[in-house]
């Protein structure tokens, strides 16, 4: 399958570095936990909705989530405007199946005030983006955690090789909780040794939104998704020999950056499922052409999840 389109929005406030209060004691549990995980010193969030002037610690915890929401809309304008007109117009009549993705599930609850309407679009399908895109046909959400979008990537190569639909839109985000992020990076039971290649400082957790159109329609990236990988075959997927270059999107321990290699949480910072999509802007911003890039998603049991692009 081809991406025709591509857009992404990260929140314009600066990152705060962020520590729980002794008084929230899960949280801080698993803050610690996270950092001997993880090998870091602390943990630095970008989130929208950062109200400057209030106590900085507990808006961070509970941000004001409009400016989330109307940034999925900013994002979706965006990857339907990136098409040529006669494209956009085709997509607007043509069979369209649209997936919502999160990596949480219900994380209404972790707002601050939410009215039920807003928690329903943050929990379930953000139906201002629906109507802009004019979905008649299939609607879902997938909840994967950190593999939400490799999940959904499958969902829509299916669909469009089987010729269900022309189209398929992919749009959500990675809202950063403090608790639920660093829950995130436990390390689970027998799994020892630090991650990212033990590289000293912090971790860095940023917001973001994303809209993917897909369709079977020839553009500049093509994408393939990758069975997944289990343990014992691992080494094949990160040797494959078409690929000019493998990007780590997180988990796992990570090997230190060669001309083969780059590690998209070291350059872009964490944005949970949303995290396998940076490269693709890598792609896009360095402007390459010629290759082939396999993204690399490791699983805690030591296995893998991975699809290429061919730019």
């Amino acid at each position: 399958m081809y991406l025709a389109s591509c857009a992404f929005v990260e929140p314009e406030e600066p990152l705060i570095l962020y520590y729980p209060s002794w008084l929230n004691v899960w949280e801080s549990h698993s803050y610690n936990n996270a950092l001997k995980s993880t090998g870091k010193t602390g943990w630095g969030f970008k989130r929208f909705g950062i109200l400057q002037q209030s106590y900085i610690r507990e808006t961070l915890r509970k941000p004001d989530y409009i400016p989330y929401i109307e940034a999925m809309d900013k994002t979706a304008d965006a990857a339907l405007h990136e098409l040529s007109t006669k494209e956009r117009m085709r997509l607007l009549k043509s069979r369209t199946a649209f997936i919502y993705i999160d990596s949480w599930g219900e994380s209404g609850v972790f707002e601050n005030n939410i009215s039920a309407l807003h928690a329903s679009v943050i929990n379930t399908l953000p139906k201002s983006v629906i109507k802009k895109f004019s979905i008649t046909d299939v609607t879902c959400k997938v909840r994967g955690e950190k593999y939400a979008l490799m999940q959904a990537m499958r969902l829509a190569q299916d669909y469009l090789d089987w010729n269900v639909f022309d189209f398929v839109i992919i749009c959500g985000g990675y809202r950063a909780v403090p608790l639920l992020t660093f829950s995130a990076e436990n390390t689970p039971p027998g799994r020892k040794g630090k991650t990212f290649g033990e590289i000293p400082g912090i971790n860095i957790a940023i917001e973001r939104v994303g809209c993917f159109i897909f369709s079977q329609r020839e553009s500049r990236l093509k994408i393939q998704c990758g069975a997944y990988a289990a343990a014992g075959s691992a080494e094949e997927a990160l040797h494959a020999p078409d690929s000019s270059l493998i990007a780590y999107a997180g988990g796992g321990n990570v090997p230190e950056p060669s001309g083969k290699t780059i590690d998209l949480v070291r350059i872009y910072g964490s944005s949970g499922c949303l995290t396998p999509a940076l490269s693709w802007h890598y792609i896009t911003h360095r402007a390459l052409s010629g290759g082939c890039i396999r993204t690399v998603l490791a699983d805690n049991p030591g296995g893998y999840s991975y699809f290429d692009t061919w730019y």
